[in-house]
């Protein structure tokens, strides 16, 4: 007969001891510590990044205006939506007799009725074999939006007119990077819509800064191309006994955040090259 096997009885666990009320309240409060003290840090990474996208996109569609510019030998525009493109809605009821036409020209407006201060596009006025003297307009990309919270600053869309020349040598000798940019009529929105008078910044074909009937100011620093970003919030007022989710009748209310914040980005002249000159980030 087998012998038996002794079974032992296991010894029993100690028991495990929990959180006392102290200890968890401790703990939650820790927690809450570090939420408290790593939310700034990051929001201000968070508004950092957006502000170098910003300033990448910029760049990196001004090089691009540039480059079409030398390889299609050709002038290459960069133009933005002004603030009073609502004005050019009553242009565009007036001078296009097409229904149709006329709807989907309106439709594309109101599309871009929040680019303004924000919206551009890549634009010229001949392609390649084009006929001397003949114009054959076309955007060469659709509209871009800068990131959300990153605009053009608004002190860019002031339209001096035929006296811009003479107001940037007489008022911004010294504070060239305030000066308005230029303006000049371009379609808008497409390349077979009514012309809007809309700033810009064009590229001639070598490559360097071109301003329309070439009236250049008179000083070098003074032809370089200057374009200001800043940080904030736009605010587009609404209309709601209108069929337009937009009120037209007013410009949108822009507010910088921090105010003064503002990255100056510079487009040599000569070279057509643009770099950021100089970001305030408070």
């Amino acid at each position: 007969m087998a012998p038996r096997h002794k079974i032992r009885p296991r010894a029993p666990c100690p028991a495990s001891k929990a959180f006392t009320l102290l200890e968890l309240l401790v703990v939650v409060g820790v927690i809450a510590l570090l939420a408290a003290t790593s939310v700034p840090a990051i929001r201000s990474i968070s508004r950092t990044n957006i502000v170098a996208s910003g300033n990448r996109q910029m760049l990196d569609d001004l090089a691009y205006a540039r480059q079409l510019a030398i390889s299609g030998r050709r002038t290459v525009y960069v133009v933005f939506v002004p603030p009073t493109m609502r004005f050019h809605f009553d242009t565009v009821r007036k001078e296009v007799r097409n229904a149709a036409q006329q709807r989907q020209i309106l439709r594309q407006m109101t599309n871009l009725v929040t680019g303004q201060y924000t919206a551009y596009a890549l634009f010229s006025r001949r392609t390649v074999g084009d006929q001397p003297g003949r114009q054959n307009p076309r955007y060469l990309t659709p509209w871009k939006y800068l990131p959300d919270g990153i605009f053009v600053a608004t002190n860019k869309f002031i339209d001096l007119g035929d006296e811009w020349v003479k107001e940037v040598d007489k008022r911004y000798s010294k504070q060239y990077t305030n000066r308005p940019l230029p303006y000049a009529y371009f379609p808008f929105p497409t390349a077979t819509s009514p012309e809007l008078r809309m700033p810009y910044i064009a590229f001639d074909p070598a490559g360097r800064v071109f301003y329309e009937e070439r009236k250049y100011p008179a000083g070098k620093d003074q032809q370089d191309a200057w374009i200001t970003l800043s940080r904030g919030s736009i605010f587009y007022p609404k209309n709601a006994q209108t069929r337009w989710a937009f009120d037209l009748s007013s410009p949108p209310d822009v507010v910088e955040t921090p105010k003064g914040n503002r990255t100056d980005i510079r487009v040599n002249w000569l070279t057509g090259r643009a770099q950021a000159e100089e970001a305030k980030l408070k």
